[in-house]
């Protein structure tokens, strides 16, 4: 169980809940992002070891509207005192990324590209896995070029 204060509790899921999985314009679902965020911010997206939260149901309201949406929409039994996963952690959300040639979003870095609006999607770029041609071969992955001879 999380052994920070109720303030350090509020501050972290303040400082790092960014996204969640929502409707995409592109395909299916994806991820968006609920706040702005700059160019080398870090998202969490990735997996990450999982943090049980024990914030009371009445300091939630010191958190964004957003993230105590978030939060309560998944985990209704907080009212009654219940901990809590961390929305960036109870489901891995780089799952949901959507590809685009045009990325937002490194997940190697786990970390945004440029500045992502509050309400635009999260990309990354397929085609940079390795062996993104025998996963994606839809993509029609363009091999990265190496030194010519």
């Amino acid at each position: 169980m999380n052994q920070k204060t109720q303030e350090q509790q509020i501050q972290e899921l303040t400082e790092t809940v960014k996204c969640r999985i929502g409707v995409s314009k592109v395909s299916g679902v994806g991820i968006i992002a609920i706040r702005d965020i700059k160019k080398g911010e870090q998202l969490h997206c990735r997996l990450e070891a999982p943090i049980w939260y024990t914030v009371t149901y009445d300091n939630l309201t010191l958190l964004p509207p957003e993230i105590r949406q978030l939060i309560l929409d998944r985990w209704s039994n907080v009212i009654n005192g219940q901990p809590f996963l961390s929305p960036n952690h109870d489901a891995i959300m780089i799952c949901f990324c959507n590809h685009s040639d045009t990325p937002n979003y490194d997940p190697f870095s786990d970390c945004a590209t440029e500045d992502i609006p509050k309400g635009c999607e999260v990309f990354e770029n397929y085609r940079v896995a390795k062996n993104a041609d025998l996963v994606y071969p839809w993509l029609k992955v363009i091999p990265l070029l190496t030194t010519l001879h």
